[in-house]
């Protein structure tokens, strides 16, 4: 095992603080009204891989991950205008300052493009992720699976804090999900800019609901 695939395995940790741990991204509401379940939770996280991972973050991961300085920063402001729900956007940022100080701590140094784009509010998470899986060390295509199984493992991790779905059923449906993510990972971006369409989890994560574990 190579030192980068163990850094990377740590990376991809649901409990790794990457800024992303408050956050279920609608699951927590779709899960509460009985638009997920625990029999077609895989197949919501699959979905969310297909869509908002590959088309969005995927994109927008890679290209941060590419550049630097002043080019990085215009990055950031290119992704902040491709966010349609603002909702998402303000939670995208505040999960973005949540990894800064992350790395902060852990004493990764990030590009001053993206220092300077967090300082502007626009410090998403999906960019700011890129600059930070390669200051650790990682190639793009780690990086890419760390994301995307990143991604995946807190889906299923808020699942199994929201008392939804048990830790064995989920680590049995991880694993079917591999050769999807490994796939996703080291397919071409589909387009030259992020876009999505995700209309059950972006309504879910905008739907207000009392008593809540998550953020959104």
């Amino acid at each position: 095992m190579t030192l980068s695939t163990i850094c990377a395995m740590q990376l991809a940790d649901s409990a790794f603080p990457s800024g992303v741990f408050a956050y279920s991204w609608g699951l927590e509401s779709a899960l509460a009204e009985g638009q997920v379940c625990k029999r077609s939770l895989a197949a919501w996280v699959a979905m969310e891989l297909r869509t908002r991972w590959f088309r969005f973050d995927r994109v927008a991961l890679a290209r941060g991950f590419d550049l630097s300085g002043d080019a990085l920063t215009a990055w950031f402001e290119t992704v902040d205008t491709l966010m349609p729900v603002e909702r998402l956007r303000r939670d995208s940022a505040e999960a973005g300052d949540a990894l800064f100080a992350s790395a902060r701590a852990l004493r990764v140094t990030m590009d001053p493009g993206a220092l300077d784009a967090q300082a502007r509010g626009i410090g998403h998470f999906a960019v700011a992720h890129g600059v930070f899986l390669r200051a650790c060390g990682l190639n793009l295509t780690e990086a890419l699976e760390t994301s995307a199984l990143g991604m995946a493992r807190g889906a299923f991790s808020a699942a199994v804090r929201l008392g939804q779905s048990g830790a064995i059923t989920t680590q049995r449906e991880l694993l079917d999900l591999a050769p999807l993510i490994a796939d996703l990972a080291t397919e071409p971006a589909p387009d030259d800019l992020p876009s999505g369409f995700m209309p059950l989890s972006d309504v879910a994560l905008m739907r207000p609901r009392d008593g809540r574990l998550f953020i959104n």
